[in-house]
């Protein structure tokens, strides 16, 4: 497993948050204060986070509680650095496989079939929709994604895409949409090498 690369300043915003309070209707204190926790620790493992939904949080309606809008953002900012990590991750790898391909000896280039840039570009760029109901796990689909981009950075045929499966998101997690998966993976078998 690829290390997040966390920062000192990212865990110091999630131990100690500027979350305001209000008198009626925030999130309860204990729920905000678990998620926060555990995200802290995460981070501490150099592990990533995954998507936060606040929609798991309760409301304290006859108590004090944090602020909504405060706990909401800085939920999105935690989702944004962590993705943010993961294109860097992402595109270093892709670049590392591109270097290791263009160093392969030339007699083996004549039998490499020619996958052109813009079929890499939209493999590597294709974004899924998140769903929590009918959901392919993000990492398996990002593994077959990174086995095609392997593939074609080579030269060489596709994996199988017929044979592809991949496992559904479990119980209250989300995950790629698997409609919008199938649809991308029908758009795969089509897909031709240039002459």
């Amino acid at each position: 497993m690829t290390r997040t690369p966390w920062t000192p300043d990212h865990v110091a915003r999630i131990e100690r948050p500027a979350l305001p309070m209000q008198s009626r209707g925030g999130y309860v204190v204990a729920d905000v204060q678990l998620q926060l926790d555990r995200i802290a620790g995460l981070m501490r493992a150099g592990r990533p986070v995954p998507p936060i939904a606040t929609s798991a949080l309760r409301r304290s309606y006859l108590r004090p509680g944090y602020a909504p809008e405060p706990v909401e953002a800085l939920f999105s900012h935690v989702g944004e650095w962590q993705r943010q990590f993961d294109e860097a991750a992402h595109s270093a790898a892709t670049a590392a496989l591109a270097d290791r391909s263009s160093s392969a000896e030339s007699a083996s280039d004549e039998r490499r079939l020619n996958w052109t840039r813009q079929q890499q570009v939209w493999v590597r760029e294709m974004q899924f929709p998140s769903a929590r109901r009918s959901a392919y796990e993000v990492g398996e689909v990002d593994d077959f994604l990174d086995r095609v981009l392997v593939a074609m950075a080579k030269g060489e045929e596709l994996p199988d895409v017929q044979s592809a499966k991949f496992y559904m998101a479990r119980l209250g997690r989300s995950g790629y949409d698997s409609v919008a998966v199938d649809h991308f993976l029908d758009q795969l078998t089509r897909l031709r090498p240039a002459l």
